[in-house]
């Protein structure tokens, strides 16, 4: 059996897992969308108001809809990652996985491969909320802009949350570490609160991190007239996503951490 082939089950079982973990489908799935429809309601009252962002002015609902696309790919993508693999690890799974014949990467592929098919739904969904419930358009060219972000910060967040499993030793500390960072990071990346709202010192230690870039990015694609693929935004993602990549390769382990210690 091919590792491609390997590696789509296994995504496929790891999909089917999530569907039955409360917390994950609860946060991952639902949060988003009420969150949507919660600071659509507050902020643009139902009308036309519109954010101040990089010097124009966008939709307030297309703002917030690009936003929680960003908190639903940082979920998915980093804390359900650092969640699972810490849980698989210290239940003994990682360990019983790597002493059969199956190529240990295609394991971590698979979870690229899950991260990707969920965030895919919940980019849908987001979009078809934002759409037909507030009247959001987003055109040729701000789709394929979105559809760039969506996948480099898919990547770059799956990096970091396989990454992050170096520290997180217990399946608690992984459940506490990783939302507290996507929620926390979210308030100071323009995803909870518009930019414009927040203190500049804010506004600047949220662009040290990749969630600010990645918002800023699908934010940019509904904006109005031509989309803009910014290059800043790009280049960061991929550094934090290769910067995830070495400390992975270096760091990641199969055994279990907690018994270790």
């Amino acid at each position: 059996m091919s590792g491609l082939v390997l590696t789509v089950r296994q995504a496929g079982y790891g999909l089917l897992t999530l569907s039955r973990n409360p917390r994950a489908l609860v946060f991952g799935v639902v949060f988003p969308v009420v969150l949507l429809v919660i600071f659509a309601s507050v902020f643009a009252k139902g009308g036309d108001e519109t954010t101040r962002f990089q010097g124009t002015d966008i939709p307030t609902d297309a703002y917030f809809a690009a936003g929680m696309i960003a908190y639903a790919i940082m979920f998915s993508a980093f804390s359900n990652t650092a969640i699972a693999l810490t849980s698989q690890r210290e239940s003994g799974l990682l360990k019983r996985f790597r002493a059969t014949p199956v190529p240990a990467w295609t394991f971590i592929a698979a979870q690229v491969v899950r991260a990707v098919a969920l965030v895919t739904v919940m980019t849908a969904a987001l979009l078809a909320v934002a759409h037909f419930g507030y009247g959001v358009d987003l055109s040729v060219e701000g789709l394929l802009e979105l559809v760039v972000f969506a996948v480099l910060g898919t990547a770059a967040l799956c990096a970091l949350g396989v990454a992050i499993t170096a520290i997180t030793t217990t399946p608690d500390s992984a459940s506490t570490l990783a939302p507290f960072a996507t929620v926390l990071l979210a308030f100071v990346s323009g995803v909870f609160i518009p930019t414009d709202q927040l203190p500049e010192s804010l506004v600047e230690i949220g662009r040290v991190f990749p969630l600010a870039h990645l918002a800023e990015g699908l934010q940019a694609a509904f904006g109005t007239g031509d989309a803009h693929l910014s290059g800043h935004n790009v280049a960061v993602l991929g550094l934090w996503g290769v910067g995830g990549i070495i400390v992975a390769a270096r760091t990641f382990g199969w055994q279990p951490k907690a018994a270790a210690g």
